[in-house]
């Protein structure tokens, strides 16, 4: 009979120990998901991205109340989007997964990172500079058919909205910025109008795999907002890329925190 007790501890204990880890596994199924998804599909971007074929190396880091780690997507469509003969690759972070809510803080309204972005845009244009005009100036129309884009297709269209709203209310240009390691950069600061994110789980749909789907109801789904915006952006003639190093946040303190903190700290090495 001792055998026989010692036995049946032994295997309460292993039925106890399998039952936490599947309730683990169900409690955080949503951000282990979108961690082996992503990282799988990002790395296939990465290997035919705009950066890639023209030999730019760009370090961003993520940092606390971010997703681990930044993204690569390849917009194929965005040039017939924004009837530009332009090839982009983008790279992208988002509010991190919140634990107890077991989805990102993009949905969460009382969150700075709310609908919150940062990464960069790669594009090459044929024929052409994109992002400025040929006496060197920004070309505000192009910088914002790059973030309207990425923004408005890739993100709120995603979720299932039609004609998402999206408008540069006012900005401001400062030239031969200093930034990420090299001058020669054009800064544009903007206030922009733009569908929220916060929205009710309807079904699901492809985005969720790398955000989670919304855990929480809202009385208006995509709700206009009011939003901040900063770009840095620089041609590399050498290289005949544009890169433009960006943010988008509910808040101007949420754009100067990742300013400072993480985009800062991007390393470009071409």
């Amino acid at each position: 009979m001792l055998w026989y007790n010692a036995a049946m501890k032994k295997l309460i204990r292993v039925l106890m120990i399998l039952a936490v880890l599947a309730a683990a596994v169900f409690w955080f199924f949503y951000p282990l998901r979108s961690l082996v998804v992503m990282g799988i599909y990002s790395a296939q971007h990465d290997n035919d991205s705009v950066m890639s074929r023209a030999g730019v190396d760009i370090d961003m880091p993520s940092s606390k109340g971010w997703y681990p780690f930044v993204m690569t997507y390849n917009a194929h469509s965005f040039g017939a989007w924004a009837n530009v003969d332009a090839q982009m690759s983008i790279m992208y972070n988002f509010g991190a997964f919140d634990l107890l809510k077991r989805t990102s803080t993009i949905y969460d309204r009382q969150s700075d990172k709310y609908s919150a972005f940062y990464g960069a845009y790669a594009v090459r244009e044929s024929g052409g500079v994109f992002g400025f005009a040929p006496d060197g100036s920004v070309d505000m129309d192009e910088v914002s058919l790059a973030v309207e884009y990425d923004y408005t297709q890739l993100v709120i269209a995603g979720f299932g909205l039609q004609n998402p709203v999206f408008s540069v209310d006012e900005y401001t240009v400062a030239q031969n910025v200093d930034y990420a390691g090299s001058g020669g950069w054009t800064r544009v600061d903007a206030q922009i109008t733009a569908n929220g994110a916060a929205h009710n789980y309807d079904g699901y749909v492809q985005p969720y795999l790398q955000y989670g789907r919304p855990m929480e109801s809202v009385e208006t789904d995509f709700e206009e907002t009011a939003f901040y915006g900063r770009v840095y952006a620089k041609y590399l003639e050498h290289r005949d890329v544009t890169v433009m190093l960006y943010i988008i946040g509910p808040s101007e303190g949420t754009v100067e925190i990742c300013d400072k903190e993480v985009l800062s700290k991007t390393e470009i090495k071409d």
